[in-house]
């Protein structure tokens, strides 16, 4: 019987040794294979072209021999010592770079260090994790011969932009400090209660400027170095009764003592009046400067100022108009007047709010509301006409959780509220007029213009044909230059205008698919959304939901995660 050895040779290798014996048995490539996976040498590389040529001179020996015959011996190398082998991979942005190793068969293993050698001679140069490189080594050392392990083993970093200036106010204006009314000693807050006056004094730093920054460099794992754009600059703008402190460019001081009021980049500060109630006994007020009132305004009285109008309690059927911002920290209570017109925008209130700035209030009813910005009322808005540039929100300042109920409002951006409409059917119309309008207005001019264009391009053709057939010696060059320039001006401006056109059509459609009436909670019957020539209106109840524009249709889609 043939005898078969494994044997170590001085490679470390491991030898195939064949003694040839005549006999019955026969020696097959599988039962080659079933002794090496028998043996402790399992793990090891076979080289398979080695064992079907130990199997094959075998058989050539035997042939010959006569029964128990021993015949020369043979040897192959069938089993070798395979060392672990490493392939690094760059990621195309080259803010990554993965490592593949190849575990080792008996040979040996990659340690932390030879992965890092390895990954360096690739390109890889920053970026590294020693971390993920020792994590690498042990698995690879502990998986089975000839799996892959592959892990990340280094990252880029990018760019950390800087940060925009920022003017940030050192004081507290009237409109924070009645957002947040003074505490009593149980906890409770008096709403009616504004607290001391907010007044500043001469050279009083009210803002500052806070720089911007040029951001932290970033790198690729191949040391390629990524800048970082830096933040936008902004002036720190001083307002009426302000400076810029001289010692410090980026403080704003006061130069006077009155009311603090927040402007665009910066801070004004406005001629104080402060009154406990408006009433028939105190008369209507008509100051410039800002207006603190710690109560109320009564039914029938007015309220005119230059900047802002803040008032402690309630207003009542009365009269506010303010160069800055209206503040209410109670309600706006109102009624209709009774008039033989019917149509929404007809009705008349009695409450008249008008602001250049933003609008507050904790409810509103029956009133005529215009404000250049944006409206919050905080808990319910009823019956009311609205006209303002910005968008309208009704509920808490983190969440639309109100009602609006019934009324017609001009809105520019959106209307926000947790409940819109109501179950008696109250007409509640909504209209995205305001860019309409000067959408509308800028198309005219442009029409206007380009017909002009066109006009004069078919009068100077006209006239260019008429000089050209004329004998050369009876045409002026200049003349003919000169007709032949202007056409050629007015025919560039009609292309150009064109392209306006254009962009203005594609703002436009921009507009007013990104205008909306929001219902955070439910959308009643009765809710109308207009816009440019689109009209609709809800015809039954809803969930949560958002009405918008889009591809000529005005559509009514569930809103989630609110």
């Amino acid at each position: 019987m043939t005898q078969l050895n494994l044997i170590a040779n001085a490679q470390n290798n491991i030898d195939l040794h064949l003694t040839p014996i005549k006999g019955e048995d026969v020696i097959t490539e599988a039962g080659i294979f079933k002794l090496i996976s028998e043996s402790e040498y399992s793990h090891l590389y076979i080289n398979t072209a080695n064992v079907k040529n130990a199997v094959a001179e075998l058989n050539e020996i035997l042939k010959p021999l006569q029964d128990k015959q021993t015949g020369r011996e043979i040897s192959y190398q069938i089993l070798e010592r395979i060392d672990a082998t490493i392939s690094i991979t760059i990621d195309s942005d080259e803010m990554g770079a993965t490592a593949e190793i190849t575990a080792a068969q008996g040979g040996k293993h990659l340690s932390a260090k030879a992965i890092l050698t390895s990954a360096q001679k690739a390109g890889v140069k920053k970026g590294f994790s020693k971390e993920e490189l020792i994590k690498l080594a042990q698995l690879a050392a502990k998986e089975k011969p000839n799996n892959h392990v592959t892990l990340q083993i280094a990252s880029g970093k990018l760019a950390v932009n800087g940060k925009d200036a920022e003017i940030k106010p050192l004081v507290e204006s009237a409109q924070s400090r009645i957002l947040r009314p003074k505490k009593r000693e149980d906890g409770s807050v008096d709403m009616r209660d504004l607290g001391d006056i907010i007044c500043v004094t001469v050279g009083e730093p009210i803002a500052k400027k806070v720089p911007l920054t040029e951001g932290k460099q970033g790198y690729t794992v191949t040391a390629t170095l990524l800048p970082p754009e830096p933040g936008n600059d902004i002036p720190l703008v001083s307002g009426e009764g302000t400076a810029i402190s001289p010692s410090n460019q980026n403080i704003l001081l006061s130069e006077k003592v009155g009311l603090p009021k927040v402007i665009a980049n910066g801070m004004a500060v406005d001629e104080i009046y402060k009154i406990k109630n408006v009433t028939v006994a105190t008369g209507n007020i008509n100051f410039t400067g800002s207006v603190i009132i710690d109560g109320d305004v009564n039914d029938g009285m007015k309220v005119i100022a230059s900047g802002d109008v803040t008032v402690g309690g309630f207003v009542e059927s009365a009269t506010i108009e303010a160069g800055g911002d209206v503040t209410i920290s109670g309600g706006i209570i109102g009624k209709k007047h009774d008039i033989e017109k019917t149509k929404v925008t007809d009705v008349a209130m009695s409450v008249s709010i008008n602001a250049k700035g933003n609008i507050y209030a904790k409810y509103c009813q029956y009133a005529e509301i215009s404000c250049s910005k944006d409206v919050r009322i905080e808990n319910q808005l009823l019956h009311s006409i609205l006209n303002i540039q910005g968008g309208l929100k009704v509920g808490t300042e983190e969440k639309s959780n109100g009602k609006l109920i019934g009324g017609y409002i001009k809105a520019g951006t959106f209307v926000s509220a947790g409940i819109v409409g109501a179950t008696a059917g109250s007409n509640t119309v909504i209209h995205f007029e305001h860019e309409m309008i000067k959408f509308k207005e800028l198309m005219e001019d442009i029409e206007e213009r380009y017909k002009f264009d066109s006009e004069k391009t078919t009068e100077l053709k006209a006239a260019t044909n008429k000089l050209r057939k004329l004998p050369k010696d009876k045409v002026n060059p200049e003349i003919l230059a000169k007709v032949i320039s202007t056409y050629q001006f007015h025919a560039k401006r009609m292309g150009e205008l064109l392209l306006e056109k254009e962009a203005l059509e594609q703002s436009t459609l921009e507009y007013m698919e990104n205008v909306y009436i929001e219902a955070t909670e439910k959308l009643h019957h009765g809710v109308q959304l207009i816009i440019d020539n689109f009209n609709d209106r809800t015809r039954r109840e809803y969930g949560p939901s958002r009405m918008v524009y889009n591809e000529r249709k005005i559509h009514i889609n569930p809103l989630v995660n609110t």
